[in-house]
């Protein structure tokens, strides 16, 4: 009876110890780096990770033993040592050297029955290959069993593999990056799928490729046995997903929406792949195995039910809750010109409502970077500059022109908003977080967004205020238009230097906006600008222009300065006489009226000297716009050039910059001397010829009437008329002057060209004495000798 009794304690222990013992492998990987050393250029060093459910049983400490296989060598038995955690990454709940897996239950409730508490167990150790052969394995299996899984119909040891093939040459593993322990939830209503990352890097730089594999069970040196599948399941379907389960051949990175909940068994295999130059083919040269357990809790986390929180203990953030009440938050949507504002909370408190937003502390001026620390992980993907919007307390917006995300696995917790300024006014700055161009604000590791408009409030101190002002303007010469202007002590601030831009010079036509921008000036100690209109004075003459300032730093311009005008000085043409210049002008506003008076001067032009060559005489004083100069009446002294210009003044002032000039007009003083006439000039007794042969011998050839041989003036408008002996009228010319020379006269042709027939013919001239304007006729007889003499 007491063998009986002893036989069944020992069976009830083994049934209470089995499921336990059956429950503490739950994910796994192995993988492997080439490290020669001087002696051995074969030697490399092994990597073995087993998960451990930490509601099972311990694993063991101390060694952990692997297998090495091949087709070309015996079986290599090789001891790994234990790796144990540093202080801060031991698990607390494994006392036997597991390591923390980070963001576990980052979206999972860990109070789940499907939920797993892992911790990570680590052994590496050293081996050297015996030489080279296509299909080295490196196995490990560690005694017992793996957790219970919903889509494994049976669970029994693990079994995991990987693979070399260093006929290539030596090489690396992929190793993968991320953890292989990972819980989720089920999906929920408008949330995105997972991404789960399980990317690898190649210290050789070869070629990877992600697929799924069958789980597997064995003894230490293999082989592999696979493990059937629960009903529904498959390799490459081995979760329940509602939009399916991808894995990105290229990337390692899994995406999925969990529908069911339950513990899934996931077997990744990273290939790595080799080129060979000889039979130009890519050859496997290798791979990593990892199996994952996945829990999937039909809740998520609550601290991540709300989408990313603010870590208000983090030191980065250096982050204070205030409560606003409802009047303070419409104040400062009407300051900010922003529609919405939500904070951390909102509590009911009667008809109030207290909005509890955040305030970031220590910004200082010219700060270039935003640094936001969240209490849970936030998908790098979801992550987009778009998403943030910062509002200045001048209420311009200072863009996010970039993110830098610190990334680990496809998630993180801490962002730096890169500011395309640096914040350069004091005051509270506004920061929100919107729906970006990504479509979406900030979503995290369980695919739930963060509330849009969610704001925080950054106090900033310590800035310089440039001030500066438009001191004066003023023509210049009668061309230029010379603009000066100044201001305080901060426009020399190392950090106004350091960010300035440039000062703006915007000019429009007198009363018309917008200004236009005229010239960009890039010296910061600039305080004065030309604007030249030589090479000549028509547009100061002609029009009126305003002008104003704007100083422009650290990318952003500033206010502008007051505007001034020219003095445009003009002639009351209508007015005038010749004896009085009337003169007006516009009033210059860049002077106090209570203390502007103008100043009217003239000169005369010095022609002697280079110009102008101008003395200028004060002829009077005014306050108004209107003045009369007196015009000297002609005589040879006074005779010239005259201009006439004002000065605007500040009565009160003394320096350059409290006067403006205007163009200059001109206008002239003739004199005319008087002129005594000169007697007319007499007309003396012309030389008619009595004779022409126009035989073309060039001699007496043209009949023409010379001027008198006393030197007296020729007569005008003259008219010769023809007759034959018969009193017949053959030829007649009323414009005889216009022909009247040796080479134009009359040939003896009538009036139809034909040459007349030799014989005397009869001439009557008349002409116009130019002295008197009194006509003479003249008669006589004319020969033709058409043969010659």
């Amino acid at each position: 009876m007491k063998f009986l009794k002893l036989l069944g304690l020992v069976l009830l222990f083994s049934l209470s110890l089995s499921p336990l013992e059956a429950s503490h492998y739950s994910s796994g990987d192995i993988y492997y780096k080439w490290s020669p050393i001087a002696s051995d250029s074969s030697r490399y060093e092994v990597f073995v990770n087993f998960y451990r459910n930490n509601g099972g049983a311990t694993i063991p400490g101390g060694t952990f033993q692997i297998c090495i296989t091949s087709s070309c060598y015996p079986n290599i038995n090789v001891t790994l040592n234990k790796l144990l955690p540093p202080t801060g990454q031991a698990s607390p709940n494994d006392n036997n050297g597991g390591w923390i897996v980070p963001g576990l239950d980052e979206c999972a409730n860990a109070t789940d029955p499907s939920y797993k508490d892992l911790s990570v167990h680590k052994w590496s150790g050293f081996v050297s290959l015996p030489g080279t052969c296509g299909d080295f394995k490196f196995t490990a299996a560690p005694p017992c069993c793996r957790d219970v899984s919903t889509n494994l119909a049976t669970s029994p040891n693990m079994y995991l593999e990987a693979k070399l093939n260093n006929t290539l040459g030596e090489s690396s593993s992929p190793e993968i990056q991320a953890p292989a322990g990972k819980a989720f939830c089920l999906t929920q209503p408008g949330a995105k799928p997972f991404q789960f990352i399980q990317a690898a890097i190649d210290a050789d730089n070869d070629s990877i490729r992600y697929r799924f594999g069958h789980p597997q069970s064995g003894n230490n040196c293999g082989p592999g046995t696979n493990i059937a599948f629960s009903a529904g399941y498959t390799v490459n379907a081995p979760f329940p997903s509602s939009t399916g389960i991808i894995i990105d051949q290229k990337t390692g990175i899994f995406t999925f929406s969990p529908n069911q909940q339950g513990s899934y068994v996931i077997k990744i295999i990273v290939e790595d792949w080799r080129f060979d130059p000889i039979t130009l083919q890519w050859l496997n040269i290798g791979e990593t195995v990892r199996e994952i357990q996945v829990p999937v809790t039909a809740n998520c986390n609550p601290a991540s039910a709300e989408g990313p929180r603010l870590s208000l203990t983090a030191a980065s953030n250096n982050a204070a809750i205030q409560n606003f009440t409802q009047a303070e938050v419409d104040s400062l949507k009407n300051l900010y010109n922003i529609r919405e504002f939500r904070g951390e909370d909102s509590i009911s408190n009667g008809t109030a409502t207290v909005h509890q937003i955040p305030i970031f502390q220590g910004y200082q001026c010219f700060d270039s970077i935003v640094s936001i620390e969240f209490s849970n992980n936030i998908r790098c993907s979801s992550v987009d500059p778009t998403d943030f919007r910062l509002t200045g307390p001048d209420g311009v917006a200072r863009p996010v022109v970039d993110v830098e995300t610190n990334c680990q696995f496809l998630v993180s917790r801490n962002l730096d908003l890169k500011l395309n300024q640096p914040l350069d006014v004091d005051g509270t700055y506004v920061l929100q977080i919107r729906r970006g161009n990504d479509g979406n604000t900030l979503t995290n590791e369980c695919g739930i967004e963060l509330s849009e408009f969610y704001t925080f409030l950054i106090p900033v101190s310590g800035c310089p205020a440039p001030t500066y002002e438009l001191d004066g303007l003023t023509v210049e010469g009668d061309v230029n238009v010379r603009l000066d202007w100044s201001g305080n002590a901060a426009l020399q601030d190392p950090s106004i230097v350091a960010t300035f831009n440039s000062w703006n010079i915007y000019r429009a036509d007198a009363g018309r906006r917008p200004f236009s921008l005229l010239k960009v000036v890039d010296d910061a100690n600039a305080r004065f600008f030309v604007d030249s209109f030589a090479p000549n004075g028509y547009y100061v003459d002609n029009f009126i222009y305003d002008y104003q300032v704007q100083l422009v730093y650290n990318g952003k311009g500033r206010i502008p300065s007051r505007f001034c005008s020219n003095i445009n000085l003009r002639i009351d043409s209508a007015q005038r006489s010749d004896n009085n210049l009337p003169l007006y002008w516009n009033h210059f506003k860049c002077i106090d009226p209570s203390v502007r008076n103008y100043d009217v001067f003239n000169g005369k032009r010095d022609t002697t000297v280079p110009a102008p060559g101008i003395t200028w005489t004060l002829q009077s004083q005014t306050t108004d716009t209107i003045a009369n100069i007196a015009i000297p009446a002609g005589d040879s002294t006074t005779q010239g050039t005259y201009a006439a210009r004002v000065v605007a003044r500040n009565v009160n002032g003394s320096s350059r910059t409290d006067s403006s000039e205007s163009n200059w007009v001109y206008y002239y003083v003739v004199y005319y001397p008087p002129v005594i006439p000169e007697p007319p000039a007499t007309v003396g007794e012309v030389i008619i010829p009595n004779i022409i042969t126009p035989n073309g011998d060039g001699f007496n050839d043209r009949f023409y009437i010379k001027a008198p041989l006393d030197g007296g003036a020729q007569y005008e408008n003259i008219s010769v008329s023809i007759f034959n002996r018969h009193g017949e009228r053959v030829y007649k010319n009323e414009d005889f002057a216009s022909i009247n020379d040796e080479n134009q006269g009359w040939s003896g042709v009538n009036n139809s060209g034909q040459q007349l027939a030799s014989g005397v013919y009869f001439y009557i001239i008349q002409m116009e004495n130019p002295a008197s304007n009194e006509s003479q006729t003249l008669q006589g007889n004319i020969t033709i000798n058409t043969v010659g003499m």
